[in-house]
């Protein structure tokens, strides 16, 4: 018989540990508070912005981002099947320039991958020389901070550069103002999604060197999906899980995990206004780290302590930041022979 796994949360973490699971012959269930999957990824479609016979005009809020070095999602929309016989893999198309908006100054124009014409290295020529109004010894100042990260070793991006927040790191204080607003506050926004003064320098920094490498390689910066994120990727991904066997529960929200003798019991879902209690042989937490903060018990947290590790700081999750609000991970397991109840990334 299946082990049984309730994965809580259905976005795109709670998709993903689905879409692994089903295919390793488990029975999964999958509970969202919302009516629709997708999380903070899916398409909020406008009300009565269609005309002429239309659909409405989606907005799209989240996950469009899909870097060349990003290699465990990709590999996910492969095994995804799409209409025309192909996966939704081949929904994403590589951008080809990059344009950074300005408040109140036309927007930069950048290119996306290693120039492959002339144009390009036109362009390329600008970007390097044309100035972008920051001074000459501070863009050698930031490249030469860049170098260091490249060239420090694992040990210390892990023990060092996790603990330095990215604006201490590229000494943002004693820069100008340009300085300020395009390399240290302008990167992370726009390329990590967190504060350039809350944000690991491990975090902002690698991620920026990968992208760099992503427009020095033939593999390119980004790449972008064809068409509306809940048409062109999730909906399709919901689909093909159903047909795997996926039970999707919607509109069901998580109240509380029950506990005993050291294990998770059970799991209170409310639906419509009344509560019941599911039970599994795991559990996975994909929620919102912000929902999960409020869910960890005293109990939970004396079971296993580094469930304590998300109630150390005040969770910040701001709207344009997706990755602040990610998923929180957790497996947790029902087999009796655990003493204690068992956390581990997934």
């Amino acid at each position: 018989m299946s082990s049984k796994v309730a994965i809580l949360g259905g976005g795109v973490g709670g998709l993903s540990a689905a879409h692994e699971l089903i295919e390793r012959g488990f029975a999964v269930s999958v509970f969202e508070r919302n009516s629709v999957f997708g999380g903070k990824a899916r398409s909020l479609y406008v009300p009565n912005s269609g005309t002429g016979g239309r659909t409405d005009l989606p907005g799209e809020h989240g996950f469009r981002f899909f870097p060349a070095f990003y290699k465990h999602l990709p590999d996910t929309l492969t095994r995804i099947p799409f209409a025309g016989n192909v996966s939704v893999f081949n929904n994403l198309v590589h951008a080809t320039r990059i344009e950074v908006a300005q408040a109140g100054k036309p927007p930069l124009m950048l290119t996306g991958r290693l120039p492959q014409s002339m144009e390009d290295w036109l362009l390329a020529f600008q970007e390097l020389f044309g100035g972008i109004g920051v001074p000459d010894n501070e863009v050698l100042f930031f490249a030469d901070r860049l170098l260091t990260l490249l060239t420090s070793c694992p040990e210390r991006r892990v023990k060092e550069y996790e603990q330095i927040p990215w604006w201490t790191f590229v000494a943002a204080n004693s820069h100008s103002a340009r300085y300020q607003t395009l390399l240290a506050k302008g990167l992370t926004r726009s390329l990590v999604a967190v504060r350039a003064q809350e944000g690991s320098t491990r975090t902002a920094g690698y991620i920026l060197l990968q992208l760099i490498f992503g427009i020095l390689t033939w593999g390119g910066f980004d790449r972008l999906l064809s068409g509306p994120t809940s048409e062109v990727w999730l909906s399709p991904w919901t689909q093909y899980l159903s047909q795997k066997g996926v039970q999707f529960q919607s509109d069901s929200t998580v109240k509380a995990f029950k506990t005993n003798a050291g294990v998770i019991t059970g799991v209170t879902i409310e639906r419509a206004g009344q509560q019941t209690d599911i039970t599994a042989d795991f559990y996975i937490a994909a929620l919102p780290v912000e929902i999960m903060t409020g869910l960890v018990t005293d109990e939970m947290k004396a079971l296993s302590p580094s469930l304590a590790m998300i109630r150390l700081r005040p969770v910040r999750v701001r709207n344009f930041s997706l990755l602040s609000a990610k998923s929180f991970p957790v497996i947790f397991s029902t087999s009796s022979h655990r003493k204690r109840l068992q956390r581990r990334a997934f």
